[in-house]
């Protein structure tokens, strides 16, 4: 579990990257060749670039702060420091 806000962004962007590859690397390492020691076929791809996809764009939407600006001070939702 992450014990900070960046820490739980950074896992959400790393984890995306790394199904982003596994995506790359279902695309040219497909059916019975001795590259595809991982075994991948058409539905694992799409799912890992939906997951990819998704966990780096939930990790840069959700890492940006949000400024709360009504009384002038740098406030941060949903963060206490």
């Amino acid at each position: 579990m992450a014990r900070t806000a960046p820490s739980a962004r950074n896992y959400l962007v790393g984890g995306g990257v790394v199904y982003f590859v596994l995506w790359l690397y279902g695309l040219f390492a497909h059916g019975d060749t001795s590259a595809n020691f991982v075994p991948l076929n058409n539905a694992d791809n799409w799912l890992h670039l939906v997951l990819a996809i998704g966990m780096i764009a939930l990790g840069v939407v959700l890492g940006k702060k949000v400024v709360d600006g009504r009384d002038g001070s740098n406030h941060v939702h949903g963060v206490d420091r």
